[in-house]
């Protein structure tokens, strides 16, 4: 098992990067995307929100870099972890669960990027929900979420087992 929820950590790191990656690479249009978030560009069912459109440059630039520092931030957590646990496996469960605690940080830090970020700031008080963008970037923040959430319990409870 020890080896099995390695693994899932290294592929929920690799998840993270590959996210990373994929913004740095694609920046002006990963900008585009949280440039139309905040300024609620299209938002057709409710028009007004309690959160008013930014239309600030520097503010979706820095919303931009928060969403990339922190997909980078989860996954060198967890790989970091991923290695820890690699090596520990096979040991004690006391060193195999100590070698989680990363992953465990980082699992946390990943719920909050995707459930708190993108699911409570960015569909809840953007209104993104309102939009098909909006609704492609919720569906991969729950299925994101759920991930890291997945693998939390993982760890959390089959070590004591």
């Amino acid at each position: 098992m020890e080896i099995i929820i390695t693994i899932l950590v290294a592929f929920l790191a690799l998840n993270h990067l590959i996210y990373a990656i994929q913004n740095l690479f694609n920046l002006k249009q990963a900008h585009g995307f949280v440039e139309a978030v905040f300024t609620q560009q299209e938002t057709p069912f409710y028009p007004r929100s309690i959160m008013p459109p930014l239309r600030s440059p520097v503010l979706t630039w820095a919303g931009l870099f928060v969403i990339i520092a922190a997909e980078t931030t989860v996954g060198v957590m967890l790989a970091a972890s991923a290695f820890l646990m690699a090596a520990a496996a096979g040991t004690t469960p006391a060193n195999f669960a100590a070698a989680g605690e990363w992953a465990l940080i980082g699992c946390g830090v990943a719920l909050l990027l995707w459930f708190g970020l993108f699911l409570s700031i960015g569909a809840a008080l953007f209104q993104m929900w309102q939009t098909p963008l909006g609704q492609g970037a919720m569906s991969d923040a729950y299925r994101n979420g759920v991930f890291a959430a997945l693998v939390l319990l993982l760890l959390l409870f089959l070590p004591a087992v």
